[in-house]
């Protein structure tokens, strides 16, 4: 990943050894996906746009079932948005993360000028066309923090459903520091 968020449940990070899955690994899985039964794909990591193939498998991935790419939002230059065009009305959701309307307080979790990388590249991909939500992971905001958050997302023209809403669990990066959430483990 490119950023080093303080509460990462994968803990990854520019410093973390790289952990990725090569373009025919991600479509072999999808095909097994399929084939069982499945009904979508999340793709997340770390950050997959680092990954210079992920346009093109994220191509793929929706001619087999419904994709949702989790993402930063800070690697959307005008290469990539261009190369995005070719998804648009394809079955895909790329879902950024935003965590506060305060600049400072979104960057101090996710990592400097990711709050404005966020902002430019949101009203592009929905001006292009394609289907963005928004997931907030929220830590200590009041009601009236929330409030202008969600004004924000709004703003930026995604629909109230698409405004995703999650407390910090204590797990990866985030217990390390004693942040979050208790959830329980499955037995």
């Amino acid at each position: 990943c490119n950023l080093a968020c303080l509460y990462c449940l994968t803990e990854s990070s520019p410093s973390s050894p790289a952990r990725s899955f090569s373009a025919e690994q991600m479509l072999d899985y999808g095909r097994q996906a399929k084939e069982l039964g499945f009904t979508g794909i999340g793709i997340t990591g770390g950050e997959p746009f680092i990954l210079p193939y992920i346009v093109e498998t994220l191509e793929a991935l929706t001619l087999l079932l419904p994709v949702t790419v989790l993402t930063n939002g800070t690697l959307f230059n005008k290469r990539r948005l261009k190369e995005l065009e070719q998804l648009v009305d394809r079955d895909l959701r790329i879902q950024i993360s935003l965590d506060s309307a305060n600049p400072k307080k979104n960057d101090e979790l996710r990592g400097e000028t990711n709050f404005q990388k966020v902002i430019e590249a949101v009203p592009a991909l929905v001006k292009m066309g394609l289907h963005v939500r928004i997931a907030s992971t929220l830590s200590s905001q009041s009601p009236e923090e929330e409030l202008k958050l969600r004004n924000l997302i709004y703003s930026l023209g995604i629909a109230p459903e698409d405004h995703i809403v999650r407390k910090i669990v204590s797990r990866g990066r985030a217990a390390l520091k004693n942040m979050g959430i208790s959830a329980p483990l499955d037995k």
